[in-house]
């Protein structure tokens, strides 16, 4: 296993350094789902900040408990008296009669004391308002529950709005961020193990990179008592009520039911049932509703937002009767076997993510899907300002991309309803596998085509490194 304290997160590391080190005090807001590295981000911004600080770590038992778990952290902190206290301000006023400058106080998963008591906010309201005032005690509240902290922290009817000096919304990383994590691998392989683990750093540490992709799906996803193996499920279960219902749309919809009538007749429910489900996986990130990037307003369909999900709910989800009985091997053979398969949604992503490099011929402001009646485009990109317009297409294949392609490619553009006639329109292709040298001369004499192997492609994400 990877042993990794911080890859790719320069950005967001700087952003909380660069505000806690300012001479106001803060009231920062970092959320994002489970797993996603808020942890590691807040702990190593701490140990590099030169003051005090105290790192909490919130659970499920109530503002009460928590505020007298914190208060007893704070003096043993201190080697003082653990405090008699009953609830957060209590504690506060206890910390800021034992500080002397700047102190940095981070609380971990605040969502669950904004979860258990609804009076949170405006408790805090006060904390920040009074009991702070006039120290250089700064606050970071983190939360897993993206939903219950824009609800609860961020909105505009919370008691804690405009209070608040930054907020950072953490993502799972890109690609280009992912190949750090193997940079041994060659781009095929980068991708392949992008499409099995996707963003989210707590997983991409599961995976050894001294072992083959088979050997370590085998080992830390397909086997029983891996962190990897009861992750999805151990995530449903422990933010959401019935669970099983859950589990049944996620593997639906990783099997490809993407609209709400297709889930409900592949899980046997009333479609008119599913819109609470549905909504509470887009509000904690695991789903997302995605639309034509030239018609947003349109009502999309479902996608699993996470790679590692996908490739759980396709492969883990139906075949846990069997895993259970410690039978990898077959389960493994039917991976090899389908995996090109499952690894082309996510070279789409990849493809859809060069498109928004520097490297990039055209500087594209939205990059995402285009389908309309029967006909999609993988890759379709826009730049409204300068009314460009890019179509591309990606084959995650074994075979050179022929012209074939690239002609239905060109012949879909009048199909693709944006800006009407006043655009400037070009194109590109993406292969695992190269092209044909007929595809190659058609292409040299445009300058309005692009094509990408993997060491173009490669090219592309070194540009951003």
């Amino acid at each position: 296993m990877i042993v990794c304290i911080m890859i790719n997160r320069s950005t967001e590391l700087e952003w909380l350094t660069s505000h806690l080190s300012r001479a106001e005090r803060q009231l920062l807001v970092l959320y994002g789902r489970r797993r996603v590295g808020k942890t590691t981000l807040v702990t190593t911004a701490l140990e590099e900040l030169n003051s005090d600080s105290v790192y909490f770590l919130c659970d499920e038992r109530g503002s009460n408990h928590n505020a007298r778990r914190f208060a007893a952290q704070c003096a043993d902190a201190f080697d003082d008296v653990t405090p008699d206290v009953d609830d957060f301000a209590e504690a506060f006023r206890y910390l800021t009669a034992r500080v002397d400058g700047r102190c940095v106080v981070a609380l971990d998963e605040f969502s669950y004391l904004v979860d258990e008591d609804d009076t949170i906010p405006s408790v805090f309201q006060t904390i920040v308002d009074d009991v702070l005032a006039g120290t250089d005690i700064s606050l970071v509240l983190l939360g897993s529950s993206i939903s219950m902290m824009e609800d609860g922290v961020l909105s505009y009817e919370s008691p804690l709005y405009g209070r608040r000096t930054g907020q950072w919304e953490l993502a799972p990383l890109s690609f280009a961020d992912v190949r750090a994590f193997f940079p041994d691998d060659d781009l095929e392989t980068q991708i392949q193990l992008y499409s099995v683990l996707g963003g989210v750093p707590a997983y991409l540490e599961q995976f050894d990179p001294e072992r083959t992709l088979f050997e370590n799906v085998e080992r830390a996803v397909l086997s029983k008592g891996e962190f990897l193996f009861e992750e999805p499920e151990f995530l449903l279960r422990q933010e959401l009520r019935e669970p099983a219902t859950y589990m049944a749309i996620l593997e639906a919809i990783a099997g490809g039911a993407t609209r709400v009538t297709e889930i409900a007749n592949e899980i046997g429910k009333d479609a008119s049932s599913l819109s609470r489900y549905l909504q509470n996986l887009t509000q904690l990130a695991i789903l997302e509703r995605e639309h034509p990037v030239t018609d947003p307003d349109s009502r999309g369909v479902y996608r699993l937002t996470d790679d590692f999900l996908r490739f759980w709910f396709r492969y883990v989800a139906p075949n846990r009767g069997t895993l259970e009985q410690g039978h990898t091997a077959p389960v493994r053979e039917a991976i090899a076997e389908t995996l090109p398969i499952h690894t082309s949604r996510t070279f789409e992503t990849v493809c859809q993510q060069a498109a928004q490099t520097s490297g990039f011929p055209v500087a594209c402001s939205r990059v995402g899907r285009w389908w309309y009646g029967g006909e999609e485009i993988d890759v379709v990109g826009i730049n409204r300002d300068a009314n460009q317009l890019v179509l591309g297409e990606c084959k995650w294949t074994s075979s050179l991309v022929g012209r074939e392609v690239f002609d239905d490619l060109t012949a879909l553009e009048s199909e693709v309803r944006w800006q009407g006639d006043d655009r400037e329109v070009s194109y590109a292709l993406f292969s695992r596998s190269g092209f044909t040298e007929d595809l190659r001369a058609v292409v040299a004499d445009r300058s309005d085509s692009h094509l990408y192997g993997l060491d173009e492609l490669s090219d592309l994400f070194d540009c951003t490194s």
